[in-house]
């Protein structure tokens, strides 16, 4: 990915526990699939994906390098190179399992020891397993409120709900933070 091409270069990082829907929520929002066969990601992947963002009357074309981080990274020093130069974080969990929740503490602690000033998100993932909920929205609100996160979302990677809208809104942030849209610190 040449910087020439974008006016604002980003490193977006999925976290979160196993099987929360990272690599589903990345897919969707990148290739517009769902997978549908769960398929654990060994180490990390990431997808780029340009997006046309408006501020301040100047139309900005981003690169977003969006990285997806096995759930394994939290505890393992395998990971610790993936936390370096981080814009923004996504942090999942799965609605349907209460204890991913409970573990983004520890996902925003090891992320802030090699990137403090990444912005964070908060995303429960899930949302179309409405019988199976094990969380509200309200702890998800809460939870992002006690770490102050900069925002919350419900998604569905497998219905596309709220996908898109999160990972710009994340954009639009970063591109907010950095005016000049060179993607400088």
């Amino acid at each position: 990915m040449s910087q020439m091409k974008y006016n604002f270069l980003a490193k977006i990082l999925l976290l979160g526990e196993y099987r929360v829907g990272k690599s589903s929520m990345v897919l969707r929002y990148v290739e517009d699939r769902f997978p549908g066969d769960y398929i654990a990601t060994i180490g990390a992947n990431f997808l780029v994906k340009s997006v046309n963002l408006l501020f301040q009357g100047k139309e900005y074309k981003c690169g977003l390098q969006i990285w997806d981080i096995g759930g394994h990274a939290r505890s393992s020093e395998v990971g610790r190179v993936f936390f370096h130069g981080v814009s923004g974080a996504i942090l999942v969990y799965d609605l349907t399992r209460k204890a991913t929740l409970e573990k983004i503490p520890l996902w925003i602690e090891r992320l802030k020891q090699s990137s403090p000033e990444s912005r964070l998100y908060l995303v429960g993932n899930k949302n179309d397993l409405v019988e199976e909920r094990q969380t509200t929205k309200e702890e998800g609100q809460e939870v992002k409120d006690q770490l102050n996160m900069e925002s919350f979302f419900e998604t569905s990677a497998k219905t596309g709900d709220h996908i898109q809208e999160t990972f710009e809104d994340l954009a639009r942030l970063l591109v907010e933070s950095h005016p000049r849209g060179n993607g400088e610190k």
